[in-house]
């Protein structure tokens, strides 16, 4: 299984690292999300949530209504996101009452149109699929401002496009105009591909400076993504 662990500083950082998960998914995939109180599992969902065009407003926390349906868009096999906080749940009997059969095939998988998040899946015993054929995500606190997250998917989602991503890169600001950029995005490390040609346009025009005089070998490289170059 492919791991992905980060140490995140900052809520927009989360929710980016959430928003490269999120370009991975497919019809029918569940994930186990574990945390305890305050560890980020809300802002991860809703990095996820926004990520696959579920409008902010309609983005919230379950734990009074034990469930979330929001359609999504655009995908070409994922038609719903069902987030779902199972901490108030006594055992898997109790999700007929959730409409748990509207979202899932017999032995607990992930409907074939349905992305299945569930929060406290401890908490429903047997009621999921097998662990081994379940993203899972980690988060943990790690100091006041800082998380520590681990993002684990079974061995078959490597060959889909964006994971070797996820996996090489870490959430980044834009060198231009600081945005958060998800690691699978195409334009990486820049928000997009107007942003990518800027900060080219600043590369051949003079907008980079450094502390001695250019050489050949400056101009046969590309500039790092934060818009540096090396002054050794």
């Amino acid at each position: 299984m492919s791991r992905v662990v980060r140490t995140s500083t900052s809520p927009d950082y989360t929710a980016s690292l959430a928003a490269g998960l999120s370009s991975i998914l497919r019809g029918g995939d569940t994930i186990r999300m574990e945390g305890e109180l305050g560890a980020g599992k809300t802002t991860f969902i809703r990095g996820l949530a926004r990520a696959l065009g579920v409008p902010e407003g309609s983005i919230s926390s379950p734990t009074f209504v034990l469930a979330h349906v929001y359609p999504v868009t655009g995908h070409p096999t994922l038609k719903r996101l069902v987030h779902v906080d199972a901490y108030r749940l006594r055992s898997a009997e109790d999700l007929e009452a959730l409409g748990w059969d509207q979202w899932t095939l017999p032995g607990g998988h992930a409907a074939a149109d349905v992305a299945l998040v569930v929060e406290w899946p401890e908490r429903i015993g047997d009621g999921l699929g097998k662990r081994s054929e379940c993203f899972e995500v980690q988060l943990r606190h790690v100091a006041e401002q800082s998380r520590g997250i681990e993002v684990v998917w079974p061995p078959d989602v490597d060959a889909r496009p964006g994971a070797r991503e996820l996996v090489e890169r870490e959430p980044i600001r834009c060198p231009i105009t600081g945005v958060w950029v998800e690691p699978t995005r195409s334009t990486y490390p820049f928000a997009g591909e107007k942003e990518r040609l800027a900060d080219l346009n600043r590369w051949f025009t003079g907008g980079y400076r450094i502390g001695r005089p250019a050489t050949q070998a400056d101009f046969e490289r590309e500039p790092s993504p934060g818009g540096e170059t090396d002054n050794n």
